[in-house]
């Protein structure tokens, strides 16, 4: 019965695991020579010996005993036998001695056989408990369905199979006991081969290392498996396989890959360098700056990055790049980078759009934007990530503009210096007429010829410095952008016609002759007159100037297209090549020298074309050369606007100035109070208001204009605005806060040297009705009083 056992577990494949069948292998190993000894003895010796029948009874007790009892029971087994034999068959009977030797020899060799025979079947029946727990392990193992068991054979048929592998390729049981599930119909073409290098290793090696395989499940999709085998030893025909399910395990390697393929294209098409920088030591947050430095450019070099970060530095390639030493790249010597390095440090290794300063591989200064972020691993720095743009060309252009600034900013100190040194030129030029006649007719009494032209120099000197103050308020006010233009319908001919009236007396004098050539289809156009006739004049002031005498000046009138046309030409020194992009800068002459023929300060033409682009027209200037003459060109757009006809100060050119001076409004009887802080200005204008017979009170400070005002009951207020203590906007404030019959309500006028469009504004709102720049022309503010008081 053992050995009819023994061979079941044989020929039970589930149970033939390596291990068992080589504890096996040892047993029979171990038991062969005691069988060939045993049958050597038994065939010499218990021939004679054991022929009685009795011993043979006893030797199936011990047997059997030894086969369900062990060693021990076998022992015992053979011990009671002995005693058996001794007492109940052999003679002395009942009696244990034992008298003959043949006995005492049987006895004897009914021990030793017994023994053995205990011995052997110990052997046996603990391999088989040992294989019956192999089998129990084993089957477990299948049972559980961790992972998928076959047994299969080489022709591709699947004997068994555990349900975890039933379950990954999707067959049933009926499907495997029906044979439609075989190993070798489940193979996807490109796998066979690597399938056949597995048999070829089974039926050398008797196993196969585990390699990676896909099965064609029943509803045709792919499984991918790990997959090892081994042959049974009894029968080299069948596999026992396992089979683990790599589908979760493949998923998680694409999404990886998928991962890595989205960080890998993101690397390559990023305009940004991107970088990971290792250290080969790790470093403590907690040790010194300094020691951290040091370390950063002992021990950190370049890990990875991609391509646009290795073109930065001058190469082609990141590979080119890998393993550079942190000193290759940012400078140890250059303080910035120190402090930059010091910067990391101190945020925590996190820095967000800090400059630092490199050298690429042909030595060049690159300057870049980085963005770190240092990882901790166990409380150690072990790598920084580094985002990184270059910025040399943003770099070199600010330092191109400063430089230009600087240039710059070193040209407008000269100009500045120069405008300067030619307005004080300007200034007291006019300044030395005025005070040498002003001196002389005070001390000497002369002719009446002589007095009226000491005066007519006077007056003109006056009139010239009045110009040269509106041009550099004229200027301020383009730059200010606050230069507005006060639009109308106007007629050209007059206009210009009235312009020329004005420099002709200073043609006159250097006998230049003026001619004119005005095309009659001229008409309207829409404009501001008096900013019109300022351009006007100050090119035809420009071609007196500088026309040497005897010279000629041609100025012509001209519709062209849908624009009108003024030229001004003349015969004088004309304009340099060179110069000619020029002429119409601020603050620019073609001879700025100490030595120049000509007097000005360069702003005539700059206000000129400031003008005439407001109007929405253009200007240049041509010249065949020095010596040469130049002509400038106006070009007007003739603009269709509805204007009422019916008025008709808007079609008139220009206001006569001359038949103002020349008109006397009637002021008798009017009472004007005076508020001015300089007494030279309160005599001159209550020396002018006389002339026109009124009666004049003047105030030095807005203190006495308030007691002036309640006792001297004037029609008219004429204040400052600039003066000590109380300014003009405050005496005004203060007037407008008093009754209607205390003169809360009485007309004033602004009269002061702050000449600026916000001045005049803030004048407005301060409560005066009108705004009158200095120097002011006598019948210009009787004119203004007039009109405020209604004696126009």
């Amino acid at each position: 019965m053992p050995t009819h056992r023994l061979a079941n577990l044989r020929n039970n494949p589930l149970a033939s695991c390596i291990k068992g069948e080589a504890t096996l292998k040892g047993i029979r190993s171990l038991l062969a020579p005691y069988s060939v000894a045993l049958l050597a003895i038994g065939s010499l010796l218990l021939q004679p010996l054991l022929e009685p029948t009795i011993f043979l009874l006893f030797f199936a007790a011990v047997a059997v005993s030894s086969w369900y009892g062990g060693m021990g029971a076998g022992l015992l087994a053979t011990a009671l036998s002995t005693l058996a034999i001794s007492y109940f068959f052999l003679e002395p009977v009942f009696s244990i001695l034992v008298a003959s030797l043949d006995n005492i020899l049987g006895l004897g060799l009914f021990v030793l056989v017994t023994t053995l025979i205990s011995l052997l079947n110990s052997e046996l029946r603990t391999a088989k408990q040992y294989l019956q727990v192999s089998e129990t392990r084993f089957r477990r193992l299948v049972d559980s369905n961790i992972i998928g068991v076959i047994v299969a054979k080489m022709d591709g048929a699947i004997a068994e199979a555990n349900d975890a592998f039933l379950q990954m390729v999707g067959y049933s049981q009926e499907d495997l006991l029906a044979g439609r599930v075989r190993w070798r119909d489940m193979i996807p073409p490109e796998y066979i081969e690597a399938n056949d290098r597995a048999i070829a290793e089974l039926t050398t090696k008797g196993v196969c290392q585990p390699f990676e395989n896909e099965y064609i499940r029943k509803d045709h999709s792919h499984l991918p498996i790990l997959l090892g085998s081994a042959l049974l030893e009894n029968n080299p025909d069948n596999i026992i396989s396992f089979v683990l399910d790599l589908s979760e395990r493949k998923q998680v390697e694409l999404a990886l890959c998928k991962r890595e393929e989205r960080y890998r294209t993101f690397l390559e098409q990023s305009s940004e360098g991107i970088c990971c920088i290792e250290l080969e030591i790790p470093i403590s947050p907690d040790c010194p700056e300094d020691e951290q430095i040091q370390h950063f450019y002992q021990y950190v070099y370049l890990a990875e990055c991609n391509n646009v970060m290795a073109q930065m530095y001058g190469f082609s390639r990141a590979e080119e790049i890998i393993s550079a030493r942190l000193e290759d790249f940012l400078i140890s010597s250059d303080p910035d980078n120190i402090a930059y390095l010091r910067n990391f440090i101190r945020s925590n290794y996190r820095v967000i759009d800090a400059e630092s300063h490199k050298i690429d591989q042909q030595g060049n200064s690159k300057y870049f934007w980085n963005n770190l972020v240092g990882i901790l691993e166990n409380g150690l720095l072990v790598r920084v990530w580094v985002t990184q743009r270059d910025i040399t060309k943003r770099k070199q252009a600010e330092q191109e503009r400063e430089q230009t600034a600087r240039a710059d900013a070193e040209v407008a100190r000269c100009i500045k210096d120069e405008f300067l040194a030619t307005l004080s030129h300007e200034l007291r030029t006019p300044l030395n007429a005025i005070m040498g006649w002003t001196h002389l007719l005070r001390r000497r009494k002369f002719d009446q010829a002589t007095t009226g032209r000491a005066l007519e120099t006077i007056e003109r000197n006056t009139k010239s410095l009045a110009q040269l103050i509106e041009d550099i308020l004229d200027v301020s006010r383009i730059i200010r952008g606050t230069l507005h233009l006060n639009i109308h319908r106007v007629k050209l001919v007059p206009l210009v016609e009235a312009a020329i009236d004005t420099v002709r007396p200073a043609a006159q004098a250097k006998e230049i002759s003026i001619k004119c050539r005005f095309n009659p289809e001229v008409g309207v156009i829409v404009g501001d007159a008096n900013r019109l006739q300022q351009v006007v004049w100050n090119l035809l002031s420009n071609a007196v100037k500088f026309t040497p005498k005897g010279g000629r000046v041609d100025v012509q009138l001209q519709p062209t297209q849908s624009h009108v046309q003024i030229r001004v030409s003349d015969t004088g020194g004309g304009i340099a090549a060179e110069f000619l992009s020029h002429v119409f800068e601020r603050f620019c002459q073609a001879d700025s020298s100490k030595t120049r023929s000509h007097g000005g300060l360069g702003l005539g033409l700059a206000i000129v074309r400031h003008l005439v682009e407001l109007h929405g027209g253009t200007v240049c200037a041509q010249s065949p050369g020095i010596g040469q003459g130049a002509t400038f060109i106006v070009n007007l757009p003739m603009k269709a606007v509805d204007v009422e006809a019916n008025i008709a100060e808007e079609l008139s050119s220009v206001v006569d100035i001359q038949e103002a001076n020349n008109y006397l409004p009637k002021l008798d009887d009017l009472r004007v109070l005076i508020v001015d802080d300089e007494a030279e200005a309160r005599h001159l204008l209550t020396t002018i208001l006389r002339q026109y017979g009124t009666q004049v009170i003047a105030a030095a400070s807005a203190s006495e204009a308030l007691l002036a005002l309640q006792e001297f009951k004037p029609h008219v207020l004429v204040s400052d605005i600039g003066m000590p203590q109380e300014d003009g906007y405050t005496l005004i404030r203060k007037v407008r806060a008093l009754p209607t019959d205390q003169g809360g309500r009485i007309p004033a006028v602004a009269l002061t040297a702050y000449a600026r469009a916000e001045d005049r504004t803030q004048a407005l709102l301060a409560g005066f009705q009108l705004h009158v720049p200095k120097p002011v022309n006598p019948g210009e503010l009787a004119a203004v009083i007039a009109n405020l008081t209604g004696r126009t």
